[in-house]
């Protein structure tokens, strides 16, 4: 493993959050900050994240969350009793980010809308982040990642690519929400360094149907502008014991192909610069099937790499995990609950100058009340023990 040694602390180091989110979109574009030296106060209703107890779990406890949460604080806080927002108002006097993800018009209900948040404090950076944006027609509508896969023309996009498909293929990850994420991230930090120079806070607006719309370049042109034939895909090979993934994308890795193959003549046969690209294309995978058929998927991956066109077997995630790549780079990081260790990949920030790894710390609900009301807010123990008593705070028993 490849040891990484900063020289100073994280680039968001001194930056304060207020996270307000759940399930993935938030969460981990607050876990990306975090991984970037930025203190994390994950403000919990009283029953916690309800991803905390999702799958896949080990004794009561999700696993997928910790990876996603790792590195924050908690406090739990009920923001249905006036002395929650009272809370609330105090931590946002102290920081210099609040992110949400609740559908539009929640947090206005809560009183803790950017106008509200902005009156109290002219230069905090406020990001939301929806599956639609916060107006408009469709703002209102409830939407999880599958939504948004499906409305933003994803997924019969990737039906496209498969003919003998009847129907869209079922759909279970949450791209548009890491996607999503992302772009928050990118957002506050820009924001950030232009409160830097101008004094001014900034409201932020991230939708995931923006989000997918801008990823799916090919997609959208072609929707306006259609090819008469499509874009070639590259299609999965099949081997004596599983898949390979060809992509001879320039006519220098088509040529190293052919000859690592032994098939230089192939290049008349299946000529790639012509008008007749796309038939030759049809050929060349069904002929690079027929030779893959006497070589296992390591073989042949071993093979076409040698020549130098870019291959890859179709791995596991199990088996990705394990690649010595991932072990060189320092990519996994072990964590540890109460229920015993696992694995979660480390940031992929990678830095020079600036410590970025992911923090392994996992809170339990409001495990952080009292050192933040405490230390930060100068509580004094008979107040945090009446928020106790009035219910306003919350910890895990």
């Amino acid at each position: 493993m490849r040891n990484q040694t900063a020289v100073s602390p994280g680039a968001l180091d001194g930056v304060r959050v207020l996270d307000l989110t759940a399930y993935v979109a938030g969460p981990y574009a607050t876990r990306l900050m975090a991984d970037m030296g930025a203190e994390i106060i994950k403000v919990e209703p009283p029953s916690g994240d309800y991803m905390r107890s999702g799958v896949p779990r080990r004794g009561g406890k999700g696993t997928y969350f910790a990876q996603v949460n790792a590195g924050k604080k908690s406090v739990a806080i009920d923001l249905t009793k006036p002395e929650g927002i009272d809370l609330f108002f105090r931590l946002l006097d102290i920081s210099d980010v609040v992110i949400e993800n609740y559908r539009p018009g929640v947090m206005q209900r809560y009183g803790l809308d950017y106008a509200t948040l902005r009156n109290r404090k002219p230069d905090i950076i406020y990001c939301s982040v929806s599956g639609y944006g916060q107006e408009g027609p469709a703002s209102g509508l409830s939407a999880y990642a599958p939504i948004i896969h499906a409305a933003s023309g994803w997924e019969l996009s990737k039906k496209s690519y498969e003919p003998a498909l009847e129907k869209p293929m079922r759909n279970n990850d949450a791209t548009a929400d890491f996607m999503g994420a992302t772009h928050a991230m990118g957002a506050i930090c820009a924001a950030l360094f232009r409160r830097e120079r101008t004094g001014e806070g900034e409201r932020l607006d991230i939708a995931m149907m923006d989000v997918m719309h801008s990823v799916l370049a090919f997609e959208y042109q072609e929707a306006q502008f259609p090819p008469k034939r499509g874009r070639p895909s590259f299609i999965p090979v099949a081997t004596k014991d599983g898949f390979i993934l060809v992509v001879p994308l320039s006519l220098k890795n088509y040529d190293d192909l052919l000859a690592a193959i032994g098939h230089p003549e192939w290049k008349e046969k299946y000529p790639l610069n012509t008008q007749g690209h796309f038939k030759a294309w049809e050929g060349l995978m069904a002929g690079l099937e027929e030779w893959a058929a006497d070589y296992t998927a390591i073989e042949a991956e071993a093979i076409i790499s040698a020549g130098g066109c870019p291959v890859t077997r179709f791995l596991t995630m199990e088996e990705s995990m394990n690649q010595p790549q991932v072990a060189y780079r320092g990519a996994q990081v072990e964590m540890r609950d109460d229920v015993g260790p696992f694995k979660v990949p480390n940031t992929p920030m990678r830095t020079t100058n600036s410590e970025s790894r992911l923090r392994p710390e996992i809170a339990e609900i409001g495990q952080h009340n009292e050192e933040i009301l405490r230390d930060m807010l100068k509580l004094a123990d008979t107040e945090i023990d009446a928020l106790y008593a009035q219910k306003v705070l919350h910890k895990k028993p």
